[in-house]
């Protein structure tokens, strides 16, 4: 599968029209809902979201990381939560969205981490920072926001150092069963209804949930990875295939 392919289908999932690029969409999209996503992240992870993040950090605790880049870092939970499982020296966390940002440096100030996490607001798909920076950098709940996804890909592969390491932590749809249809069921009723009661833009938890359906998973992201120099060294599925795990390393 070539890689243009699997970018178009997904990137055609926008919130508001398919006019603007993407990226400028999502980041208003995240300013609008700031406040309440990370209530909505639990909801539509029914609560687990915290679980995997920490069984994933503990994975990439193996290689020790110092210097880690967490992207798409929204309001900064897993650059704190670094700091509880893994023991780095400084984590860079990036974001399109300067409102998730503010959130995420509250937060931060609050957990007494100001001097070790810093937030920026950058794309991705065209980094800052020097080749070779970081010991690892980790992906959890965004990746399937990439507009540019072969060359976010190639840009994190640029800042990590030889043989660094990057972690992606995704949510999936169950794939067939009652299991997809009790999940469609959830989705469908209770989310759209507590999404209408924490925000007044709907439209923003319905790309949340398209964009999930659309991105691809699996064998197939594992393919755009290794297309991109990565080296897949675990791939985890929790929670009954709702959400995954990629571990994979810079060649």
């Amino acid at each position: 599968m070539s890689k243009i392919k699997n970018e178009t289908d997904f990137t055609k999932v926008k919130p508001y029209n398919q006019d603007e690029e993407k990226t400028a969409q999502l980041a208003r999209m995240f300013n609008t809902i700031s406040d309440k996503y990370d209530q909505f992240n639990d909801i539509m992870s029914w609560g687990m979201a915290r679980v995997w993040r920490r069984k994933s950090l503990l994975k990439l605790k193996q290689y020790n990381p110092k210097q880690i880049l967490d992207i798409a870092a929204g309001t900064a939970d897993m650059c704190i939560k670094s700091y509880k499982y893994l023991n780095p020296d400084h984590v860079t966390g990036i974001d399109i969205s300067d409102k998730m940002m503010e959130m995420g440096r509250f937060k931060v100030e609050k957990a007494n981490l100001g001097d070790k996490i810093d937030l920026e607001v950058q794309d991705v798909s065209s980094l800052k920072f020097e080749n070779e920076s970081f010991d690892a950098a980790m992906i959890a709940f965004g990746i399937r926001n990439f507009e540019k996804l072969n060359e976010s890909l190639q840009q994190i592969y640029r800042v990590l150092k030889p043989n660094g390491h990057l972690l992606i932590l995704e949510m999936n749809e169950p794939q067939k069963g009652l299991l997809f249809k009790g999940y469609q069921l959830y989705t469908k009723i209770f989310v759209r209804l507590t999404a209408k009661y924490l925000s007044s833009d709907k439209v923003a938890y319905d790309y949340l949930q398209a964009s999930m359906h659309a991105f691809p998973n699996g064998e197939k992201l594992i393919g755009i990875l290794e297309e991109n120099g990565f080296k897949l060294n675990i791939y985890h599925k929790f929670t009954f295939g709702v959400c995954s795990m990629y571990l994979v390393e810079k060649q």
